[in-house]
């Protein structure tokens, strides 16, 4: 005999469980976003834009160390993930020695006052950003460098951004010695990009007339950019088995 759907049950007048009710309402609110953008739509699709989601930032930051006071943001790559079209913008950033040598002359050493403005850009112009291991440093860290560069202005306002996170995403669903960037893409792919962090070259950005600054630099950066290729190739591997929700930025 051939099982009902929700749908036939619910016009039969049977009794519909709460999974039929479910099963219902996501398909209504398919039917709802399909019409509204033109388009079918895949049931991840749907899970984003119903909760708003249209545009995802995944991105990561390299730092010169891990407290924010006298220390500074060296660098940020950030992809912009379109959830109705599939398409994905690349942006990157990184501090010069023209902005070191400016502060340095202001006695601020806001090293990373125009890379600031430029991520906060980004972060206001999308609706859901994630990184990994984001909600506990990344966007602090953000936060935190905007309050103590007097620009208080680029901190998204409450409510007006989501947060998710891949080492949360890990932690609940996944088990691994470590929650790590590198466990997660080794679990979720199979092969790991993750540079070693060499202090050398973090300690030499300090130091723009180093003859090893630009090497430096390009080395931090390649991380970095390795780091947000495997948060978003993971993060579309465990989307699908993970809550997408999250907290205010």
């Amino acid at each position: 005999m051939k099982q009902l759907t929700p749908k036939e049950k619910k016009k039969l007048g049977y009794r519909l469980t709460t999974s039929d009710r479910r099963e219902i309402n996501f398909a209504n609110t398919k039917a709802l976003l399909e019409k509204e953008y033109g388009k079918k739509l895949s049931d991840m699709q749907v899970r984003y834009l119903e909760k708003g989601y249209r545009y995802q930032l995944i991105y990561d930051i390299e730092t010169s160390d891990f407290n924010p006071y006298q220390n500074f943001i060296i660098c940020y790559v950030a992809h912009m993930r379109d959830i109705v079209t599939g398409k994905t913008k690349k942006y990157r950033y990184s501090i010069t020695p023209k902005e070191i040598q400016k502060a340095v002359n202001a006695t601020n050493f806001d090293f990373d006052r125009v890379l600031l403005q430029e991520l906060s850009k980004l972060i206001k112009s999308a609706d859901h950003v994630v990184g990994h291991f984001s909600t506990k440093f990344d966007n602090n860290y953000f936060t935190s460098r905007c309050l103590m560069s007097n620009q208080p202005e680029l901190i998204p306002d409450w409510k007006t951004v989501d947060a998710g996170d891949t080492w949360r995403m890990m932690k609940t669903q996944m088990k691994a010695p470590r929650n790590t960037l590198n466990n997660l893409i080794l679990q979720a792919t199979g092969s790991s990009q993750k540079t070693f962090v060499d202090l050398k070259y973090w300690y030499t950005i300090k130091f723009p007339k180093s003859k090893n600054w630009k090497k430096a630099m390009n080395y931090i950066v390649d991380h970095c950019v390795k780091d947000v290729e495997m948060t978003e190739k993971s993060l579309k591997k465990i989307e699908k088995f993970c809550s997408i929700g999250g907290s205010s930025f």
